[in-house]
């Protein structure tokens, strides 16, 4: 299991989760409800694989290297954003996130 503490120490951390490939929740810490929580892993499997499909087909179709493999997106709004690596993503607050700082912690999970 990933260490979620960890995670939570990103800043403008609020919650964080694991999530197995097909979109069950694993585990989760933070501010949100555990149906927010489920909807969220359903959310980042389900972006992981649209983004490895991405990864492949730009590849195989560009010739250009450097896609893959695909490890990690975020999904940002105005407030807040989702930051997710392999199977593990956390939620933070735009207006105190680093996401240079978060990208390190997450692959190092």
């Amino acid at each position: 299991m990933a260490d979620l503490k960890k995670a939570m120490s990103i800043p403008g951390a609020f919650a964080a989760g694991e999530f197995s490939p097909t979109g069950e929740l694993i585990s989760y810490v933070g501010s949100v409800s555990l149906q927010a929580a489920k909807i969220a892993a359903q959310m980042c499997a389900a972006n992981m694989l649209m983004f490895k499909m991405q990864a492949s087909g730009w590849t195989a179709y560009t010739g250009k290297e450097g896609f893959e493999p695909a490890r990690g997106f975020a999904v940002s709004g105005p407030e807040n954003s989702a930051l997710i690596v392999g199977n593990v993503g956390v939620f933070v607050r735009n207006k105190d996130a680093d996401f240079d700082k978060a990208f390190e912690v997450l692959a190092s999970l």
